[in-house]
């Protein structure tokens, strides 16, 4: 692929990005003829400083995605392809805090999924939209604490699909919210090294699953992680602990 981008910036307060990129792309399955994908796919984002810390933005981006291999019938899968509005709003009051709001939404097509009338079979979903909100927030305090907080909420559902009865329903092991809390403290050891202590949970909301049988949810999970690391010179040492408790959680 070829990829270009340009940044442009007015009176040192508004900053433009324009990129555009050309994927090429040959994939092949044994026994069948070689498949060959070609795609442009463009992004633009703007950005301004409206004072106080404030920056509004607004972006649009589209993505290409070869799928390799194909179906029972010998069809070759066609590439994944998406595109993604956003807006939003990032403010640092001062240095040492961020706090950024954004809503966006995603179509994506031609998403794999299992073949209602063949088990065995793969095809191609028509279209799924996911539009949500994030939020998030990051502090660093001048004693060596830093807090970072993060919550999200996602609609994600088939908008058109081959198989009439999986439109408009939620899109499958998809959670609608997520959201985490991370603290760290950093200890001067000496001139040349320090600790650094890190204690944090994030919680994965519960999910929803579309079969023959119905729909059967699974059940939302919290978990805890920790960090520590220490820093010499040049050198970070770091050990990073997921689900610190060992819990036992389902998982779509």
């Amino acid at each position: 692929g070829v990829y270009l981008q340009d940044q442009i910036r007015w009176a040192d307060r508004v900053s433009l990005v324009l990129g555009a990129r050309r994927d090429h792309a040959r994939s092949k399955t044994e026994d069948s003829p070689a498949s060959t994908d070609n795609a442009t796919t463009y992004r633009v984002g703007l950005i301004g400083d409206a004072g106080a810390g404030v920056s509004p933005y607004v972006s649009y981006s589209e993505s290409f995605l070869p799928v390799p291999g194909q179906d029972n019938y010998g069809k070759a899968f066609v590439p994944m392809r998406g595109r993604q509005v956003e807006g939003g709003l990032k403010w640092q009051p001062h240095r040492n805090a961020l706090f950024t709001v954004a809503g966006y939404r995603i179509t994506e097509t031609n998403r794999q999924t299992n073949d209602p009338n063949d088990v065995l079979n793969v095809v191609q979903t028509g279209e799924i939209e996911s539009k949500g909100v994030e939020l998030e927030g990051a502090y660093a305090f001048d004693m060596g604490l830093s807090v970072t907080a993060a919550y999200a909420r996602s609609e994600a559902k088939v908008t058109r699909s081959n198989y009439a009865p999986e439109v408009g329903l939620p899109l499958n092991d998809t959670p609608e919210e997520l959201a985490s809390l991370w603290l760290s403290q950093q200890f001067t050891l000496d001139t040349d090294s320090s600790l650094r202590v890190g204690l944090g949970g994030r919680h994965v909301g519960s999910t929803v699953s579309d079969g023959p049988g119905g729909y059967l949810r699974t059940p939302g999970y919290t978990l805890v992680d920790a960090l520590l690391q220490v820093d010499v010179t040049a050198w970070s040492m770091g050990l990073n602990i997921n689900n610190l408790a060992g819990k036992k959680y389902f998982a779509p």
